[in-house]
């Protein structure tokens, strides 16, 4: 597992799981989730007790955006340990697993109010919040 941040053995490190869709259209342009400060975020989040990756995937995609996907290939798995600079108490230990996806079917409008976009690799270079997210969907291009 690729591993980014330093971690602080003096800290202790929240611990969180996830699950994370690369999907890219016909015109080489990423779906990413635009968050309130203008960062950047793949579609996916959190993974609930007791669920596997796959579901996590599935029904955060629902959430976000409103839309089935259709997984494909495993990328990999990273984690990331960093310390939010709004919240310098909070430490973060990031976990995510992360797939090529396509979109399938949209079924719902979405529960979260952050909007989606398409956004080239070129912004996603500049924007996408978690590097080791874009360490992941880099992958992708190989």
């Amino acid at each position: 597992m690729e591993s980014f941040g330093k971690r602080n053995n003096s800290l202790t490190y929240s611990h969180r799981v996830g699950a994370y869709a690369v999907i890219q259209n016909q015109n080489g342009e990423y779906l990413v989730v635009q968050s309130s400060d203008k960062y950047l975020f793949l579609v996916g989040g959190g993974i609930e007790n007791g669920e596997a990756p796959i579901e996590a995937l599935k029904r955060e995609a629902l959430e976000e955006i409103g839309f089935n996907l259709s997984i494909g290939e495993f990328i990999g798995k990273a984690e990331k340990h960093w310390v939010s600079p709004q919240y310098p108490d909070l430490s973060q230990h990031n976990i995510g697993y992360f797939y090529a996806c396509t979109l399938a079917k949209k079924v719902a409008e979405p529960l979260e109010t952050e909007p989606m976009r398409w956004v080239s690799l070129e912004t996603i270079e500049k924007k996408l919040f978690h590097e080791h997210h874009l360490y992941m969907l880099k992958k992708t291009l190989d």
